[in-house]
């Protein structure tokens, strides 16, 4: 055993300990749960009661077997394009919007982003902006996209158009956020660095910014495809199209075995989306290892070469 071995085995064990404090939290969170039971008539009872278990073995069986029928498969896909065009065309606008909107609700950091080195005017426009932006992405993503897809439907309305602008406005909140956060986290040693080489704004983000963060850009914007393509069939059920004005339908009319191969269409629908996400970001971070390795090789030989006097 090394010595640093020993020293680690023989210092004590410090235990996080009990504060006054951390007692109060751990009873404030308590008493909201049970609140939070109380207040919604919760009780695990309920699942136990005789009526609810013939309820969910006749719905159950009802669903069994799917409807397989292949003039019924083919009505259906359809409805299950849709839903992917919806996802698909929402997300993508969410990002337009959404990236952009970041930019703006990034907090700057750094000696230049004073007062001083901007200069009041600069430097409280700049600071209302961020507020601004940030006012405008809680509320994009605080009002839930069946709200937001009521709204397009009176707007513009039945069909899968309120659907994509509802799927947008919802997702370029929660994107905006994301990225911002995302600029945010970059070291700001690279930052600085890149800024005191005289990069301005735009090169530091294009240059510093997203490629340090793009994998993660690139996996909270397919995990929010994922999601969408989930809420694009929520979204149905208020007359934004997609498979979803199917499963309403069925569901109404107690037709379980059509609902049951919806629900199988579904769940293959987020499977794909899901595997094509893992394929484009594992083909992405894949391409910049890579690159990173040639960059490497490229760094070696020419040091060599400069070492012997060729370059």
């Amino acid at each position: 055993m090394t010595t640093g071995e020993r020293r680690l085995s023989s210092a004590p064990y410090s235990s996080p300990g009990f504060s006054p404090f951390n007692l109060i939290l751990a009873g404030a969170i308590l008493a909201s749960l049970l609140l939070s039971a109380w207040g919604t008539g919760f009780s695990p009872g309920a699942f136990l009661s005789p009526g609810t278990g013939r309820a969910v073995r006749e719905f159950a069986v009802g669903l069994f077997p799917p409807n397989l029928d292949p003039a019924y498969l083919r009505s259906t896909l359809g409805y299950a394009l849709e839903t992917v065009e919806i996802s698909l065309l929402g997300t993508a606008l969410a990002v337009v919007v959404g990236f952009p909107l970041s930019l703006l609700a990034a907090r700057r950091r750094g000696e230049e982003t004073s007062r001083r080195a901007q200069g009041t005017l600069s430097w409280g426009v700049r600071w209302l902006l961020y507020y601004l932006t940030r006012g405008l992405l809680n509320v994009l993503r605080g009002i839930p996209e069946l709200v937001w897809a009521l709204i397009f439907v009176v707007a513009v309305g039945l069909g899968p158009l309120p659907g994509v602008l509802a799927l947008a406005a919802h997702s370029a909140g929660i994107l905006g956020k994301l990225y911002a956060e995302l600029f945010e986290a970059v070291d700001q040693r690279l930052v600085e660095n890149a800024r005191a080489a005289g990069a301005n704004d735009v090169q530091v983000l294009a240059y510093v910014q997203v490629p340090t963060a793009l994998p993660m850009l690139l996996s909270y914007t397919l995990f929010r495809w994922e999601c969408n393509m989930r809420a694009a069939t929520v979204l149905g059920f208020v007359g934004a199209g997609g498979i979803g004005t199917q499963l309403i339908y069925k569901l109404k009319l107690f037709q379980y075995q059509d609902l049951s191969t919806l629900i199988l269409i579904t769940l293959l629908l987020v499977t794909l989306v899901d595997l094509t996400g893992q394929l484009i970001r594992t083909r992405l971070l894949d391409t910049a290892a890579r690159r990173h390795q040639r960059g490497k090789r490229r760094g070696v030989v020419d040091r060599v070469l400069c070492a012997c006097g060729w370059k």
